[in-house]
């Protein structure tokens, strides 16, 4: 593998991490992912790492040993992660084998995961005061929290949260 080239990508969405795991993840590629995420944590300042192992074929005890290392690594460094998109064969194989995660975080899905972290499914909301004085009522997009609608319905992105205060 050439030095600095991971093939899993990182995707960064506002203050945290997506990771998508798919196919077969070798040992070293496990390894690699867990230093290259860790300096995207730093490099970034990510409050938060989503792990989606939606697409992966096989999960091991050494792949279990890696994404729980690198659960604890990240929290130490401030980042919540959370796991998502665990099959269910692969749950009741990891469970018979009595393999452990720790105190990772799970969820059914991405959309979960999300809202662990705070981010919510869109909503539209009507402007009651606009229909009020007869002018057509304006829509706003409502996402993540602290998220504010713009003038023409969609939503801004709420800044990155500030490490400090907890």
């Amino acid at each position: 593998m050439e030095e600095g080239y991971l093939r899993i990508p990182i995707i960064k969405l506002w203050d945290l991490l997506l990771v998508p795991l798919q196919g077969e993840m070798t040992d070293d590629l496990a390894n690699d992912l867990m230093t290259e995420v860790l300096a995207r944590i730093h490099r970034d300042a990510s409050m938060g790492l989503i792990i989606d192992i939606t697409g992966l074929w096989i999960v091991d005890s050494h792949l279990c040993a890696v994404l729980s290392q690198l659960s604890a690594a990240a929290s130490l460094m401030g980042a919540k992660t959370i796991i998502c998109g665990m099959k269910p064969e692969i749950a009741l194989t990891l469970e018979t084998m009595g393999v452990q995660l720790g105190s990772v975080a799970t969820t059914l899905d991405l959309e979960g995961a999300l809202g662990r972290l705070g981010f919510r499914k869109p909503t539209l909301q009507l402007d009651a005061d606009k229909s009020i004085n007869g002018s057509a009522p304006q829509m706003a997009l409502l996402t993540s929290p602290g998220a504010k609608a713009s003038g023409n319905g969609a939503a801004t992105p709420s800044p990155p949260r500030s490490r400090s205060g907890g």
